[in-house]
């Protein structure tokens, strides 16, 4: 059944999600609109962004302080939440319970502008927490000269789930060595009942990848497609605005 429902899903998503026609709008038409110019990531930037980013995952995203993260979110983010329902943790972010590995650091630059940059996050789960690596989208936003995270949405999982590992003994190579290299002697054959108990293996864990696989496609697609369609609609209100103030100071 999952598999009947992922393929729509996926057919939706992907038609729904692409450009279309030129003649199809996708938002208010802005005329003489210019396309932002790109700004460097410098080095002074990066170190602000990589702070910002790695509290605001700690707090916000694996939901270990909620509260910290109230003050480098930004106001776009916090709309319709109170402080308190935020501070319970009851936010508009994906939860996802990440190691602290890594975290502040980013595996691509999607765009860099002058007050605002968006970056392709790649997190680890916390072992036993039953979730695969994620890759998430983010977006920050300079504000009054601080960095804001503006956007965090999750983009794909990798891998099986990091399951709980279960503890074994273990023989160094130098105790190996001693009972390599330890003479033999002849022993009389235990009784029936001082034998060990066999017992067989457990089963392999990695069944839980394709459920969960499955079930995040399901749920992903979707989400993504709203995500997009919400983003596009956003960036041509922000350019309608930037044109209604460059035509206001053209005027004045």
């Amino acid at each position: 059944m999952p598999l009947v429902l992922a393929g729509p899903l996926i057919y939706l998503g992907v038609h729904f999600s692409s450009p279309g026609k030129p003649g199809n709008a996708n938002g208010p038409t802005v005329p003489n609109y210019k396309v932002p110019t790109s700004a460097p990531f410098t080095k002074a930037k990066q170190r602000t962004v990589r702070q910002v980013l790695a509290s605001f995952i700690t707090s916000a995203v694996a939901r270990e302080h909620p509260a910290r993260s109230w003050n480098i979110a930004a106001p776009s983010l916090k709309e319709g939440v109170t402080r308190k329902e935020w501070n319970s943790g009851n936010l508009p972010v994906v939860p996802y319970p990440a190691l602290h590995k890594g975290l502040g650091q980013w595996d691509y630059v999607q765009y860099s502008y002058r007050n605002s940059v968006g970056l392709e996050v790649f997190l680890f789960p916390k072992p036993g927490s039953g979730y695969s690596a994620l890759t998430a989208d983010v977006e920050l936003v300079r504000d009054n000269g601080r960095w804001l995270v503006d956007y965090w949405m999750p983009k794909k999982f990798h891998g099986p789930p990091a399951l709980a590992q279960t503890g074994k003994s273990k023989i160094t190579g130098k105790a190996a060595g001693k009972r390599r290299h330890q003479p033999q002697k002849a022993k009389a054959a235990p009784p029936a009942q001082a034998m060990p108990d066999y017992r067989s293996p457990h089963p392999s864990r990695a069944y839980w990848a394709i459920p969960i696989a499955i079930l995040s496609l399901i749920l992903l697609v979707p989400l993504t497609f709203g995500v997009v369609q919400w983003r596009r609609s956003r960036q041509a209100a922000r350019e309608h605005a930037a044109w209604q103030a460059s035509r206001t100071k053209d005027a004045a």
